[in-house]
């Protein structure tokens, strides 16, 4: 009903239709349009730096999305602190009693959560969910839990049976196959609300994003087929304009994507810094890339056609 409400459109019996959609439903997807617009909250207590503008917003959108219940995909580029931003979320929620925030990420990025965590948020009590003697005994309602994807996978049944208020996927793009097994564990997690994030919330097909919205919001896009038939196909096959507009307003409340180059992001950056770095090649090094060099070029003298071709792809 809300995907009709805000796309406008329901396939009945594989047949695209037109609807209008009132009541409730109506007022819902017009408050998340509105939690959509561009809107600022302040810095929260117990936060350690100053956000700027886009970030606020950023964090007044993931606040409004949670407070449905709804979740939603922060796409924000690399560099532009989503890290910072779901911290400040945390801290804005710091007196709801829903349970304490469980991040999810890579295993090299725990060291970087639980850094970023220390320095911006000192108060917050972090735990380091991984390795032999992991545990989840001393968590508080008001604590941040750092995991990885490899744990998730073996400790399903542990962070299943927790009571947890935010579940945040970190380079959710790792979770772009909803078949996989990480996948299937993630989905079994119950939290508040789901927020995933990530710089590339599509990086090959159509079906990545529904993966991800279909963790969050689990629902929104349908079945997998459904949405490959009547969207996916239409949009990057077909260039359906139409299908794309209408697509378009059905995932831009539970999208946030922000680039750097963007004209209302772009002035709120610190200017980029550009230093070169020149390595040079240490004695052993340069002598094995020579070996090498000669040894193919030597080859690549005596064999003809698709094997020639193959040694100087080899020797680039």
């Amino acid at each position: 009903t809300l995907a009709a409400a805000l796309g406008g459109t329901v396939t009945i019996d594989g047949e695209t239709v037109e609807v209008t959609v009132g009541g409730a439903a109506a007022d819902l997807a017009e408050r998340l349009r509105r939690a959509a617009r561009p809107h600022e909250l302040p810095e929260p207590p117990g936060l350690d730096a100053t956000l700027r503008p886009y970030q606020r917003r950023g964090v007044a959108w993931m606040s409004e999305m949670v407070e449905l219940g709804l979740g939603g995909v922060l796409a924000d580029d690399m560099g532009l602190g989503k890290t910072i931003q779901l911290i400040a979320l945390h801290l804005h929620r710091h007196d709801r009693d829903d349970g304490p925030s469980l991040v999810i990420c890579p295993a090299s990025l725990v060291g970087n959560w639980q850094r970023e965590l220390a320095r911006f948020a000192p108060g917050l009590h972090v735990h380091r969910y991984h390795g032999a003697d992991r545990t989840l005994g001393a968590v508080g309602a008001d604590d941040v839990v750092v995991t990885t994807y490899g744990i998730v996978r073996r400790d399903t049944e542990a962070l299943a049976a927790h009571r947890w208020g935010l579940v945040v996927a970190d380079e959710a793009q790792q979770v772009k196959n909803p078949n996989s097994a990480t996948a299937r564990a993630l989905r079994r997690i119950p939290g508040t609300a789901r927020l995933a994030m990530t710089g590339t919330p599509v990086e090959n097909r159509l079906t990545e994003l529904w993966a991800l919205l279909d963790w969050t919001t689990p629902g929104l896009l349908g079945q997998i087929e459904t949405f490959r038939r009547t969207i996916a196909i239409p949009v990057e096959r077909d260039r359906d304009a139409e299908t794309t507009e209408r697509f378009s307003r059905l995932i831009s409340p539970f999208l946030l994507r922000r680039r750097k180059d963007d004209p209302e992001i772009a002035p709120d950056l610190p200017p980029k810094t550009e230093t070169d770095h020149p390595v040079t090649l240490t004695a052993e090094q340069a002598g094995l890339y020579r070996a090498v060099v000669e040894e193919i070029l030597s080859a690549i003298e005596r064999a003809e056609g698709i094997a020639r071709r193959g040694l100087v792809l080899k020797l680039l």
